[in-house]
């Protein structure tokens, strides 16, 4: 594996069998170490144990410059009111998938008082390009009729691939990467229609069967993101987003086969994940569906602790009743709602599907499960964030976040649009924001 710009050759062999001497081991990843400091520390978020912190168990730090960060927003709200009492820079999507009315609802506003509706911000995602890190993607879909796709990125030696979306188990004929693209950029189920896309294909396809195992493909495809990061930005910072819904086997399994061959794919992993951020890149990353307190059943996740990096996001899911249902250790930061959602359904390329047109088409849509689904939304709305321009988005989306109504969970997000934004028609009876919300 190999980057175009970063001259990085992949230090994980094809088997633990063939690894290094321990002493040569030892040597390259000290070295890479030394080299992935210099990139990494300027990103590090520096936070004591105990003063918690971004780990969802304790109240987020206040953004830098807050005063400032904050009274802009308050402007851009305050100076755009029409004459119904309705922010001009809001828009209202009616009929609209549960999680996604979630995600509107304001502190203090209950289910029933939403209505059925998503409030979201005008043009989200404008100017910001999003990697879809997963199966591919059947852009036939009506989702994406005016979905602005860039690139497909194909990990491996062969890039003359077809797009489309492969199934992740070939027996289940599960297509995972349509619906998680369309959870960003979908028109009806997704947060950030105008975000351009770059589908990225880590799963089989015909010239990459073989290729190696998933890891490998995995940093393979990280490493060609790079490349098209870097091309796409010629001397500057990117505005971009890299989602990531897609498991492998946990990292405590790899140690328990070899710790240095464990050691290494962390260390390579980390790498990569300082030298897109230097480019401006976020990552948001599914915390896996186990349930556990203790650990995260995706490898990257893994890899990248949200504690020393400011520029990844690590999501968990809640139910319906904001119940925590999946991973939720130290390492999320934030949650989103990941139980019986309407998801888009992918197709093989080999099928013409008839798509209906209603909610209830099983052409059409899906229930999914999982902080697979809930990844792709955050992400949706830290691409909308980043298209503001004001500031940092990360600590924008933890300043928006609400607190779970459940002890030692993490954050719920929420998309800072609260009431009194709303036409006065629509606002609940009574209505007054909490004046310590931003």
């Amino acid at each position: 594996m190999r980057s175009e710009f970063l001259g990085l050759v992949g230090l994980v062999v094809d088997t633990p069998a063939s690894l290094p001497a321990e002493e040569e081991i030892k040597a390259a990843v000290y070295a890479l170490s030394r080299r992935w400091t210099s990139f990494y520390m300027p990103c590090l978020f520096m936070q004591k144990e105990d003063e918690g912190g971004l780990d969802g168990h304790t109240e987020a730090p206040e953004p830098q410059h807050s005063t400032r960060k904050r009274s802009s927003i308050l402007k851009f709200r305050r100076d755009n009111r029409g004459g119904d009492g309705k922010d001009s820079n809001i828009e209202q999507r009616d009929n609209a998938p549960h999680d996604l009315v979630s995600l509107s609802t304001p502190p203090g506003v209950s289910a029933k008082q939403m209505q059925g509706i998503f409030w979201q911000w005008k043009n989200p995602g404008d100017g910001v390009t999003v990697y879809v890190m997963d199966t591919g993607c059947d852009s036939r879909h009506p989702e994406f009729k005016n979905t602005k796709f860039q690139d497909w990125i194909f990990p491996g030696p062969e890039t003359l691939e077809e797009p489309r979306d492969d199934s992740d188990l070939p027996e289940s004929n599960d297509f995972h990467g349509t619906p998680v693209t369309a959870k960003i950029v979908g028109e009806k189920t997704g947060v950030a229609q105008n975000a351009t896309v770059v589908v990225a294909n880590i799963i089989a396809g015909n010239a990459r069967q073989g290729f190696g195992h998933d890891l490998y493909k995995a940093h393979d495809c990280l490493l060609k993101i790079y490349d098209h990061v870097k091309k796409n930005n010629p001397g500057g910072i990117a505005k971009c987003v890299i989602n990531i819904s897609y498991g492998w086997i946990p990292l405590d399994h790899l140690k328990s086969i070899d710790a240095r061959w464990a050691a290494a794919i962390e260390l390579h992993s980390r790498y990569i994940f300082s030298e897109l951020v230097n480019l401006g890149c976020y990552f948001v990353m599914a915390s896996g569906n186990s349930g556990k307190e203790v650990t995260t059943d995706l490898i990257f996740a893994h890899a990248a602790d949200p504690k020393l990096m400011g520029n990844i996001v690590v999501v968990g899911g809640h139910d319906f009743d904001l119940r925590n249902v999946y991973d939720y250790g130290g390492i999320v930061t934030i949650s989103a709602e990941a139980r019986n959602l309407i998801v888009a359904r992918g197709y093989s390329m080999s099928m013409t599907p008839s798509y209906g047109e209603g909610w209830d088409s099983s052409s059409t849509w899906k229930v999914g499960h999982g902080t697979s689904f809930a990844s792709p939304v955050v992400a949706g709305l830290l691409a909308t964030f980043l298209s503001f321009g004001l500031g940092d988005p990360v600590r924008l989306l933890h300043t928006f976040a609400k607190k779970s109504p459940y002890p030692s969970q993490a954050k719920i997000a929420f998309n800072g649009i609260y009431a009194d934004q709303w036409p006065k028609s629509l606002r609940p009876e009574g209505y007054t924001r909490n004046p310590k919300n931003p």
